[in-house]
C-alpha cells in the first residue's frame, strides 16, 4: 500500500474522468487548437499536458498519460504567507469546494508566470471578505497548504451555478428578488473599496432557496488596482485592466436582461 508521502505517478493509472479539460482556440480564427488538461494528485502535487489537435472528447487515457508532465510547486502554487488560514484537519473536504490554481494557464500562450500571484491575491481577498462576511458571498473555510505552498482554497460548496439554472424549469425564479440580493451583495463589496470585475453566471452560485451567492474571487480587487485578469466576454462593454465598481454595475445588467429572457422561455414551454 502506498504510504500517504509517496510520490504517486499519475502518467501510469490516471484517467479521464479525473482531469480537468480544456479547450484552446485560435484568437484570430476562432478554431481549435488544442486540448489542455490539469490534475492534482494525492499528494497535492500539479500536473499538466496539452494534446494538439484533439477535441476534449476524443481524448483517450493513452492520449492523457503520454503527455502529462509535472509542474514543480514554485510555478502552480504560491507561497505560504503568515495569517492565511489554514483549513482545519478534521474537516470534510468532501462537502466542501476545493479551488485550484489555473494551472492550464501555465501552458503556452497564457502566461502562466503570474498563475501563483494570481492564486495568493484571490486568498488574500478572501481572508479580507471572512472579516467582512455577507449572506451572499461565498463562504471562505481556510487553505490546503503542503510542502510549504498554498494548493488550494476551501469554499462551501453549491449544487447549482446560474449558468445551468435555466436547464431546468425556471419560471417559478422570483427575479426581483434574486436582483435585490445581488445589488447588496455588490453594495457591500463596493463599501469596502472593493470590485469584483467578473459578475456573470457561471460565477454566482445558488443554494437551496434560489438565492445568488457570488463566488470566484480571483478578478476582486480595490478600486483602480491593475488586474491580472478581468471580465468575461459576452458580459463586460470593453476590456478593461482597471479595477472599477462601475463593471460590477453594468455586468449585473446583463446578468438580469439574460435572466429574463431565458425565464421567458422557460414559461413558453
Amino acid at each position: 500500500m502506498m504510504s500517504a508521502d509517496a510520490p504517486e505517478d499519475p502518467r501510469k493509472t490516471l484517467t479521464k474522468r479525473k482531469v480537468n479539460l480544456f479547450e484552446a482556440f485560435a484568437v484570430d480564427s476562432g478554431l481549435f487548437k488544442r486540448t489542455l488538461f490539469t490534475y492534482i494528485d494525492t499528494n497535492e502535487r500539479a500536473w499538466a499536458g496539452e494534446a494538439l489537435e484533439i477535441r476534449k472528447f476524443d481524448l483517450t487515457d493513452a492520449d492523457l498519460r503520454k503527455n502529462l508532465r509535472e509542474v514543480p510547486d514554485h510555478d502552480a502554487f504560491p507561497k505560504m504567507d503568515q495569517g492565511v488560514t489554514l483549513l482545519p484537519q478534521h474537516a470534510d473536504i468532501t462537502k466542501l469546494f476545493l479551488k485550484r490554481p489555473q494551472i492550464h494557464c501555465l501552458l503556452r500562450e497564457f502566461g502562466g508566470s503570474i498563475v501563483p500571484q494570481m492564486f495568493r491575491e484571490e486568498v488574500q481577498v478572501l481572508e479580507f471578505l471572512a472579516q467582512h462576511p455577507h449572506p451572499n458571498i461565498v463562504p471562505y473555510h481556510g487553505c490546503v497548504v503542503k510542502r510549504g505552498y498554498i494548493t488550494g482554497i476551501a469554499l462551501t460548496r453549491y449544487q447549482k451555478i446560474l449558468d445551468h439554472r435555466f436547464h431546468d424549469d425556471a419560471s417559478g425564479l422570483d427575479l426581483d428578488r434574486f436582483e435585490r440580493k445581488c445589488q447588496d451583495a455588490i453594495k457591500h463589496i463596493h463599501a469596502l473599496g472593493l470590485a469584483h470585475n467578473d459578475l456573470n453566471p457561471s460565477n454566482i452560485a445558488l443554494d437551496s432557496n434560489d438565492d445568488p451567492i457570488l463566488i470566484d474571487w480571483g478578478s476582486c480587487k480595490e478600486f483602480g488596482g491593475s488586474l491580472l485578469s478581468a471580465g468575461t466576454p459576452g458580459w463586460i462593454d470593453d476590456d478593461f485592466d482597471i479595477s472599477r465598481k462601475e463593471h460590477d454595475l453594468s455586468a449585473l445588467d446583463k446578468i438580469m436582461a439574460w435572466m429574463k429572457v431565458e425565464k421567458a422561455k422557460c414559461t413558453e414551454r
